[in-house]
């Protein structure tokens, strides 16, 4: 048995096979870092430091948070974490889902119309904390962050939002595996719609 199985299959063997990325992204994505410090030779925080979905570590290799969500003053700010922490979750067990569907499919069990719901709620649900992230980057709530990046150590004495973020951090891999994930479920869920 090989590929005369996905004969007439395809758009779900496609789709599952996106589903599946989808689930690895988030489920690596949603721990490491989302923002990671740019150094102090450039003015930033260290370099092993990183802002995460759960809080900053100002020792990215440490297992524990130094700050958490719940520490930010600002209630907008704050709510941005907890939403995008929600929806990491329930991101990823709908992909699971989603994978699970695709692979009873090939077993007998034809509910194409669950298998489209699922993935139109995947792009939605992954979107979200996305989303959340990039207001943290962007936005400067609550007259911005009071956070302060310490010069000699490059520590951060709490969770930095908008332009104390976006000048003592960059972008990190957490943040793009988020935005891949996005977009290889919208190929996924085109897939499956049009073939």
């Amino acid at each position: 048995m090989g590929f005369e199985a996905l004969r007439g299959r395809m758009d779900v063997a496609l789709s599952m096979l996106c589903s599946c990325i989808v689930f690895m992204f988030l489920v690596t994505s949603a721990p490491i870092s989302q923002f990671r410090g740019r150094g102090m030779n450039v003015g930033g925080a260290s370099k092993l430091s990183c802002v995460t979905v759960w809080g900053l570590k100002n020792d990215c290799t440490a297992n524990n948070y130094d700050y958490r969500p719940t520490s930010i003053g600002c209630a907008r700010s704050k709510q941005l974490f907890q939403v995008s922490e929600a929806f990491y979750i329930v991101a990823v067990i709908v992909s699971f889902l989603s994978c699970l569907m695709s692979g009873l499919y090939f077993m007998g069990i034809k509910a194409k119309v669950l298998l489209v719901l699922l993935a139109v709620l995947e792009v939605g649900f992954a979107l979200i904390p996305w989303v959340c992230m990039t207001a943290v980057w962007h936005g400067n709530y609550c007259g911005g962050s009071t956070v302060k990046i310490n010069t000699s150590s490059g520590k951060a004495d709490g969770v930095p939002l908008g332009s104390v973020l976006r000048e003592s951090f960059k972008a990190s891999a957490g943040y793009g595996l988020t935005v891949a994930a996005w977009c290889t479920q919208v190929i996924g869920l085109v897939l499956l719609i049009i073939m």
